[in-house]
């Protein structure tokens, strides 16, 4: 049907989203028939791990999409083994002809090839196009849009016996109540003006449909709504991530990953015979590799708390230490990391500056939502599944999920926290600030049903807002766009171990790669004239006074204070929290002086 990369089929273009492709929209497909399509083709290449994530999520691995492998270049075909399967959808489609409404074989015929739908009324140059609009519920149900009862929604006896369905313009504006539903065989018509009101589909009754796994889910009682096929809210992925660190990304335990799989089920007292086997023929110690095999049954055995929080931890530890391993039979290091004291000028704010040279992310898809996101910590995905507050890839529980490997770079910068905790003593205003958007993060957690396990609070109002002044200055300076780029945000409020720092990333793994035009900006010079502009941008917005003086308890969903797309908002793909929990006045200061700014002083004189 069509080509996309591998990364977006894991976001954007996952299981259960709308792809639109040249020869029509269709939907991906869920795991078991993944397993059914790729059977008897390769599949052990396309196995990764990642042990942190897999206890996190309860899998035993993950898997590489897979990869086109042409059969005949000459008529483009290739071997469905190495594809993702998927099913047209919506069903219905209109001709831009005729304007005539329809599915397959009522009144719209396949192209030889199967790919296309002809209206056969226009002939083989009529082309037809999936509709706009379909339908969906949060429970992640979706659905074509109901257009037989649309049309005849004003008659008292319903639908006609043989409706023959045409979509139709007034011609008088561009707006959606221009448009309208007529039937042919008995003058039925309806507008579309109304169809995405609340109430607009209050008669229909959820079927619970779920083409991506071709079944429906009975018992639906959420509200049927209207959708855009093509909108945001019609696919939000649930995904689940982690950076590779030490011990998981060094040589040893690399080498490990490759035989896992067969030493896994090996019972301990035939370990050590297995293991010679595995370093003799790749030329390693053997030591080595049963310290590696034994740090990976301590992460799979529970022993270390493998939380969201948890592994957040142990990265931000990994951030602020220096490495550098050699590789091992050929496998290199998968994190290399060189740290710096913050340099005078940013002393006052930071204590680290880390250029991580070399990383690797695993991202796995998990599950989705629609209508809106369902923000939830890994360690909370399968309680989400088991309770369908998250729709699932499978109709039963498989031992994988679907990941992206991202390998790149990035810069690691850390928050001075005696600077941080200063500063909100001496603001006591902040807490009102922050409380107000708690309130409203509270009120939307407990209107969709799911649990945060964090508090807003200045220190993540402030490092998340640095976070994206950054990723949009970054932009301009390393050659990567924003869309390229990822925050990986680490903040704790614990007592004993607080954390303020925030990693800024290449967030994909396609042709823009890793060339080092962002590492090479943790030079003392370059992070100091880099956060010393983001710092000044944020001091005035296009949209002020408006935006600096927004009142966070009338933010509504945004969840966020002052912020917007002129001054702190990214493309999606960068943020963690999509684009919420936001405010640059805990940057800069307030528009009143309430409270100052964190970098009160910082880009206030000349340019750096």
């Amino acid at each position: 049907m069509g080509r996309v990369r591998r990364s977006q089929t894991i976001s954007t273009y996952g299981i259960g989203a709308i792809v639109d492709l040249a020869d029509g929209s269709v939907m991906p497909l869920g795991l078991e028939d993944w397993e059914a399509t790729s059977r008897g083709g390769r599949v052990a290449p396309l196995i990764v791990h990642e042990p942190r994530l897999q206890v996190q999520l309860g899998v035993e691995y993950f898997r590489l999409p897979p990869t086109e492998e042409v059969l005949d270049p000459r008529e483009n075909t290739i071997d469905r083994r190495y594809s993702i399967p998927c099913i047209r959808f919506p069903k219905w489609h209109e001709c831009p002809t005729c304007h005539r409404l329809g599915t397959h074989d009522d009144p719209f015929v396949e192209s030889d090839d199967g790919n296309r739908l002809f209206c056969q009324g226009c002939g083989k140059k009529g082309q037809v196009n999936p509709v706009r609009f379909i339908s969906g519920c949060e429970k992640g149900h979706i659905d074509d849009f109901p257009w037989v009862w649309w049309a005849h929604r004003n008659l008292e006896a319903g639908a006609c016996a043989n409706p023959a369905l045409f979509l139709r313009s007034r011609h008088r504006s561009a707006a959606l109540s221009d448009l309208y539903v007529v039937c042919k065989s008995c003058n039925a018509n309806s507008s579309m003006g109304d169809a995405f009101a609340g109430e607009s589909l209050r008669r229909r009754r959820c079927h619970g449909s779920r083409p991506w796994l071709n079944d429906h889910e009975p018992g639906c009682e959420e509200k049927l709504r209207a959708l855009q096929r093509g909108a945001s809210n019609a696919h939000f992925s649930v995904i689940a991530s982690a950076l590779s660190i030490p011990p998981a990304s060094e040589p040893h335990f690399l080498i490990l990953n490759d035989f896992w799989t067969a030493v896994a089920p090996v019972p301990p007292e035939a370990i050590d015979a297995v293991l010679s086997g595995i370093a003799a023929s790749c030329g390693v110690e053997v030591a080595l590799l049963r310290i590696a095999y034994d740090q990976r049954k301590r992460i799979e055995g529970g022993e270390a708390s493998c939380t969201e929080i948890s592994s957040r931890a142990e990265e931000y530890l990994a951030l602020s230490t220096s490495r550098d391993d050699e590789s091992v039979a050929g496998k290199p290091p998968q994190f290399c990391n060189e740290i710096f004291e913050a340099p005078e000028a940013l002393a006052q704010w930071f204590d680290l500056v880390g250029a991580v040279s070399r990383l690797r992310e695993v991202r796995a898809l998990a599950g989705f939502s629609r209508l809106q996101p369902y923000p939830i910590s890994g360690e909370r995905i399968r309680e989400a599944l088991n309770d369908a507050s998250i729709s699932p890839l499978s109709k039963t529980a498989r031992p994988w999920f679907p990941a992206a490997e991202i390998r790149g770079e990035g810069v690691f910068l850390r928050f001075r926290t005696a600077a941080i905790e200063d500063w909100i003593l001496r603001n006591p205003n902040l807490r009102t600030r922050t409380a107000a958007l708690e309130v409203r993060s509270a009120i939307l957690a407990a209107k969709r049903g799911y649990i945060r396990d964090y508090v807003i609070t200045p220190r993540l109002l402030l490092v998340h807002s640095f976070a994206h002044a950054m990723i949009r200055q970054l932009s301009l300076d390393c050659g990567y766009s924003s869309s390229a780029l990822r925050e990986r945000l680490y903040v704790s409020e614990s007592d004993s171990a607080p954390m303020n720092g925030v990693l800024i990333y290449t967030g994909s793994p396609d042709s823009e790669g890793s060339l080092g035009g962002l590492v090479r900006l943790a030079h003392p010079q370059l992070i100091s004239d880099a956060v010393t502009r983001a710092v000044r941008h944020s001091m005035w917005c296009g949209s002020d006074p408006v935006c600096r003086e927004t009142d966070p308890a009338q933010s509504g969903d945004r969840v966020s204070g002052s912020a917007c797309h002129c001054c702190l908002l990214v493309p999606e793909t960068a943020c963690e929290k999509f684009n919420r929990e936001l405010d640059r006045t805990l940057m800069v200061g307030d528009a009143h002086a309430e409270w100052m700014g964190y970098f009160e002083g910082l880009g206030e004189e000349g340019e750096g």
